[in-house]
């Protein structure tokens, strides 16, 4: 049963570490994305 809350506890502190990231800051940081660049150019309509 000892081993058994271990597991459950290292599960528990896995799943929140994952999950603080994801909710730290979430509308402070809002900014639009960066354009994306144009890495292929249509040389056949180029004149």
């Amino acid at each position: 049963m000892n081993a058994a809350w271990i597991v459950f506890g290292l599960c528990l502190v896995f799943v929140l570490a994952a999950a603080i990231p994801l909710l730290r800051d979430r509308d402070s940081d809002r900014k639009p994305p960066l354009p994306r660049k144009e890495t292929l150019r249509d040389w056949r309509n180029e004149r």
